[in-house]
């Protein structure tokens, strides 16, 4: 036992005497100094970009959408967020200066000082000059209104030998002058001639369209847009512009017609199983 306690005492002067001899080594003792420095800034730089970043604390984004400007900047400084208008846009019935849009959308969970880019609804109305479209087609007077920023509104129907084209154009049920103007977005009713008492026209496919392009097919049917209503997966603005018509009534077919005028019916979603993608 003696001997063995001599020689574990004996091993351990001799690697302690090593390692002083290492470290009065000059070139050892600055790369062992080096190795320490940088080590240590590593993990003090680890630290400060764990801290900074608040590294795995996210949060859900609260929805802006139909707030006042004022209060989703209050909000924001309370989640310790950003926020930036990107856009105005002009809807009508909205509130002027709410937000109308946000990006990104709600519940995305994000981190602190995020920027939330918003787009509100402008605070005055911008008028347009109404164009005159009576004695055009049906097809030219939408695109003429639609390049002024208004929108084709109900289609009426009276026997006139001018069959297929304008003779008549209303808003709020008056008829409307030359050189007037009207809100960006009003729609303008148009009054179409038809040579016979019962006219019919083909019912277009709706199912996977937008609500813009599904009533670009009903007006350019001939037709008028009737019921719009969103199914229970649509709950923000964000998903109405992105719902698609997932069905119509009356349903499409082959040989599908309808009488000039009706109404069809749309129904929209946003889930990806009832639109069969």
């Amino acid at each position: 036992m003696g001997k063995k306690l001599k020689i574990s005492k004996k091993s351990t002067r001799t690697a302690q005497d090593f390692l002083w001899r290492m470290w009065d080594n000059f070139y050892v003792r600055h790369l062992l100094m080096a190795t320490c420095v940088v080590t240590l800034a590593l993990l003090v730089v680890s630290l400060w970009l764990m801290i900074y970043t608040r590294h795995g604390q996210t949060f859900a984004l609260p929805n802006f959408t139909g707030l006042s400007l004022t209060d989703a900047q209050r909000l924001a400084q309370e989640k310790h967020l950003r926020i930036e208008v990107i856009d105005s846009v002009f809807i009508a019935g909205k509130q002027r200066g709410s937000v109308v849009e946000q990006n990104p959308k709600p519940k995305v969970r994000v981190k602190d000082n995020r920027t939330v880019f918003l787009t509100t609804n402008a605070m005055s109305a911008k008028k347009v000059n109404v164009p005159p479209v009576v004695g055009l087609s049906l097809r030219q007077a939408k695109a003429t209104i639609e390049l002024h920023g208004l929108e084709v509104g109900r289609l009426l129907f009276a026997y006139d030998m001018a069959s297929g084209n304008v003779i008549g154009q209303f808003h709020a049920g008056r008829t409307l002058r030359g050189n007037e103007q009207l809100i960006f977005g009003s729609k303008i009713d148009l009054k179409i001639g038809k040579s016979q008492s019962s006219e019919y026209t083909a019912l277009p496919q709706l199912r996977g369209l937008s609500l813009p392009l599904a009533k670009s097919s009903i007006i350019e049917a001939s037709l008028n847009i009737g019921t719009i209503r969103y199914d229970e997966s649509v709950k923000t603005l964000s998903d109405s512009l992105e719902a698609k018509v997932y069905a119509q009534y009356p349903p499409a077919g082959e040989h599908a017609s309808l009488e000039v005028g009706s109404p069809v019916n749309v129904q929209l979603t946003v889930h990806a199983a009832r639109l069969g993608e």
